[in-house]
């Protein structure tokens, strides 16, 4: 299967503007949410480890992740890849003005492993559009389903 995308028209923020204040851009048509209970479902049938084994193992590394995290350390998930956390500060002319109040919240940042990498580049993309034939005037626009071109 392939990742699905739409145009769409946004400002263009580019050396061009001037001539082209628009332009369309490749957007990303997210698919179906895999939800925890069918991830677990499809980690069990393929390990024959229980499910509730399944979620008790996927908790604690959550629980334990965290711990680290907050720590300031790395976790590496083996070939999952590995998280950090990251955060940027307003900043002040002299060292003695900082306050820690001044540190954004932190944002968490995962590094992808070799398997999720290539994975990546083998990605294949499929465009699609709006239905045809759509009336925008009405039903409030309900059905913005895409369509496979």
């Amino acid at each position: 299967m392939a990742i699905k995308f739409k145009m769409v028209p946004r400002k263009n923020l580019g050396d061009d503007q001037a001539e082209h204040p628009v332009k369309q851009y490749a957007q990303m048509v997210c698919g179906d949410l895999v939800t925890f209970e069918e991830l677990i479902e499809e980690v069990t049938d393929g390990s024959g480890v229980s499910s509730a084994s399944v979620k008790a193992v996927l908790d604690r590394v959550n629980v334990v992740s965290i711990r680290h995290l907050r720590n300031g350390r790395r976790v590496n998930l083996g070939e999952l890849g590995n998280l950090r956390f990251s955060f940027g500060s307003d900043g002040v002319t002299d060292a003695k003005d900082f306050d820690v109040s001044m540190i954004r919240e932190p944002r968490v940042c995962f590094f992808p492993g070799k398997a999720l990498r290539i994975a990546k580049s083998r990605t294949n993309f499929e465009k699609v559009t709006v239905s045809e034939g759509k009336n925008e005037g009405e039903g409030g626009g309900e059905d913005d389903r895409p369509v496979i071109e």
